[in-house]
């Protein structure tokens, strides 16, 4: 049985997978024998006090990796994981989207609630399916033109006051921007596989822009002034339910 040590505790491998959660770690270095674990797929190293990404260039396996929960200010390190499908850094300190060029890979990425201000460094992520980005310091939708697979993205909690930059993303079938600064529905027509739309908590006054959307079947407007007027959709085209208060949106939560 493969493991690993820390302050002399042996944590197994499991199925090529490593829990190393919830353990107070400072160093990926203080983890003994991890670089020799090569054909490990998944490591969970979240909740722990990581500052660097480090001592990972061996793990060329790896196909998950979580590291949410930590004090790392950068994305460095990673390029030797070039078969890392899910990347998860919510709630760390990072501030800009760097790093991940070589992980061409990757179908999931989380970088929720960071201190990230630009949405960039994303060129390469072609195969990318979702995309975490809510809670940070965003004020423009842009850098996402190469990510034509995208089914789901959550930009919620951020500044921004335009939807733009989304006219790639035509698989798009879940898209979150609640709680943050829009004013007007519009450049929303190339996503036409859209479903569900969560713009709850905005500062939208009419709901013209999503007429031409046949796919949209929920749309969340709870906390603006369309929902407060009660403004119906008028197009018969799409049938779309307008959440009420009571309603639970287990979808994007």
């Amino acid at each position: 049985m493969k493991y690993v040590k820390y302050k002399k505790k042996r944590f197994e491998v499991r199925e090529a997978r490593l829990d190393l959660s919830n353990l107070k770690i400072k160093n990926i270095y203080e983890i003994e024998r991890l670089e020799e674990i090569a054909d490990l797929e998944e490591l969970n190293l979240s909740n722990n006090y990581i500052r660097e990404i480090n001592n990972l260039e061996n793990l060329k396996s790896l196909k998950k990796l979580n590291l949410q929960f930590n004090e790392i200010t950068e994305i460095k390190n990673l390029e030797n994981l070039t078969n890392l499908t899910h990347l998860y850094l919510y709630n760390n300190n990072i501030s800009k989207i760097k790093g991940l060029d070589d992980l061409i890979n990757l179908t999931e990425l989380n970088l929720f609630d960071n201190r990230i201000q630009k949405i960039e460094g994303l060129g390469n992520l072609t195969d990318l399916k979702e995309l975490y980005l809510g809670s940070n310091r965003i004020y423009i939708i842009e850098g996402l033109e190469n990510l034509s697979k995208l089914r789901f993205l959550n930009i919620e909690k951020n500044f921004i006051t335009k939807i733009q930059g989304l006219d790639k993303l035509r698989n798009l079938v879940l898209l979150v921007i609640k709680r943050n600064r829009i004013n007007e529905l519009k450049n929303l027509e190339s996503l036409v596989q859209l479903k569900r739309l969560n713009l709850a908590f905005n500062k939208i006054n009419d709901i013209k822009g999503v007429g031409g959307l046949k796919n949209l079947q929920i749309i969340d407007l709870r906390g603006n002034p369309v929902y407060e007027n009660k403004i119906e959709i008028s197009n018969t085209k799409i049938k779309v339910k307008l959440l009420d208060a009571q309603d639970l949106v287990n979808y994007c939560q």
